[in-house]
């Protein structure tokens, strides 16, 4: 395989994160239907396949050494070994035929450390991911430094340009409006230093409607800024629309032969209409002001909350009958998938503006009321994805809930040494890499140790409820709004 010839497809579809056929499949040891899934990819056009086996109760290491094996003996495809354990991953490149592409190294030095001389032994490409101790940077330059500090430091263990594989992270624009733009520049100035680059294109979409329209535009916006591979599931037509299209308009498809045979292999199905549920709601407000929060109108939302604070109105009874109220309809319409991410982000932050105006107009009395209500929140340690937790704390805080936040990539020590010096009696943790589970489970042993009286709720997209009861957690919350309602039970019980 060459990346010359751009743009690589990589098989997404072998990664247990949010499949749970597949998590079941690792656990029974059914390489069948591991295998069924490496031989459809290729089928369906992948050039590479992605292959992860990260579940916190089985053994990476040997899985991990005998799906590639096994992958090999059926499947003619390079493959892309994705493991955050260093001996896994040597394990696998030892018995691995050929040069693999190791999925990932990035700027932290114990990564580099770790990862680097596997690479130099073994040989392969590496995929580098542009964050450090520091975690993602917002901007592409920052991205670009990372990526310039570990090109320095690869070329001391002898390992050339050639062999890496940068990828600068696609970040949910539904989170951050500038997340998309700021990914395709790093993506061009990477190009443009004569790097090959990668990403996970559906992370962008994450909160929205209708994702494969977001994750194909995307995709060929970044083509264009010179991408040279994408995780990717081959089974999305989207996707393979948006491939296949620039191929034939970017003079990378002869005689445009791959678009034609593509084209005549999908039928298309006529667009029906459908009602946008979110609209289908009748726009009728019990006031102007819950109307404000629930159209996310920051400063008409703060406006309206200082006119009636003027007017004599109780500060609690704006929160208990006006705040909360709006928040709850916001929330209910997220939980049944008629309010999406973006909107209930803007009503989170209108009501954050009427909460300023309300803790202006209170002398503190309430304070003490609310000491029992802290909770801690942490993404765990060795996990530098935060937004889940972000979006569990903005809504928290908007309840009237009293949050620290001790950001990710929190050691165990910490996250327990938080609850105790806090007094805190929730502590609710984050983890969306199957790698870093271990360090969840650690953290909740440690609670149970030195401060047995807290609860801890869990969430991410590698858990379930099932999971989250073995490794010892109090509950499991599927989404923000599911953490505010435990939240709400657990302290109305204390």
């Amino acid at each position: 395989m060459e990346f010359d010839k751009l743009p690589i497809l990589i098989g997404e579809r072998i990664n247990p994160t949010g499949k749970r056929k597949l998590k079941e499949a690792l656990r029974s040891f059914d390489l069948d239907y591991i295998l069924e899934e490496g031989i459809g990819q290729a089928d369906r056009g992948a050039h590479v396949l992605d292959v992860n086996v990260g579940l916190p109760e089985i053994n990476e290491t040997q899985m991990l050494t005998r799906v590639v094996c096994e992958l090999q003996a059926v499947c003619d495809l390079p493959l892309q070994i994705d493991t955050a354990d260093a001996d896994a991953m040597e394990a696998s490149l030892r018995r691995y035929n050929g040069k693999a592409m190791i999925n990932s190294v990035n700027g932290k030095k114990e990564s580099m450390s770790a990862v680097f001389p596997l690479v130099k032994k073994y040989g392969g490409v590496v995929v580098a991911l542009t964050l450090d101790e520091n975690g993602i940077p917002e901007s592409a330059e920052g991205r670009i430094e990372i990526a310039e500090r570990i090109l320095s430091i690869a070329a001391e263990y002898g390992i050339d340009k050639k062999d890496i594989i940068f990828d600068p992270l696609a970040m949910t624009v539904s989170a951050d409006p500038r997340a998309a733009i700021e990914t395709l520049c790093a993506v061009r100035k990477l190009t443009d230093m004569g790097c090959k680059t990668s990403l996970g294109v559906s992370n962008v979409s994450f909160g929205l409607p209708t994702r494969e329209w977001v994750n194909s535009t995307f995709f060929a916006m970044a083509m264009q800024n010179g991408l040279s591979a994408a995780i990717m599931n081959p089974y999305s037509v989207e996707m393979k629309k948006a491939w296949h299209t620039f191929r034939a308009l970017a003079m990378l498809d002869e005689n445009c032969a791959d678009y034609i045979a593509f084209s005549s292999s999908v039928s298309e199905v006529a667009p029906t209409h459908t009602e946008n549920r979110a609209q289908a709601h009748a726009e009728e407000f019990a006031s102007e002001f819950q109307g404000a929060i629930i159209k996310g109108l920051t400063a008409r939302a703060g406006e309206i909350a200082l006119g009636l604070l003027d007017n004599g109105v109780e500060p609690l009874s704006l929160v208990e009958n006006e705040i909360i109220p709006a928040l709850d309809r916001v929330g209910k319409g997220f939980e049944e998938k008629t309010v999406y991410l973006p909107s209930l982000l803007m009503s989170a932050e209108a009501a954050k503006a009427a909460f300023a105006e309300i803790k202006k107009k209170m002398s503190g009395e309430t304070e003490g009321e609310n000491e029992k209500a802290k909770i801690v929140l942490a993404t765990v340690h060795g996990d530098i994805h935060d937004i889940g937790k972000n979006i569990v704390r903005l809504l928290l805080e908007n309840y009237g809930f009293g949050v620290i936040d001790l950001g990710r990539d929190v050691p165990p020590e910490d996250i327990v040494q938080s609850a105790l010096t806090s007094g805190a009696r929730l502590v609710g943790l984050s983890a969306l890499m199957t790698t870093t589970v271990p360090a969840m489970e650690q953290t909740i042993k440690l609670l149970r140790e030195r401060a047995p009286e807290c609860k801890v709720i869990v969430g991410g997209a590698v858990l379930n409820a099932e999971y989250a009861e073995r490794i010892g957690a109090d509950a499991y919350c599927k989404d923000a709004m599911q953490a505010v309602r435990y939240a709400e039970a657990f302290f109305k019980g204390e």
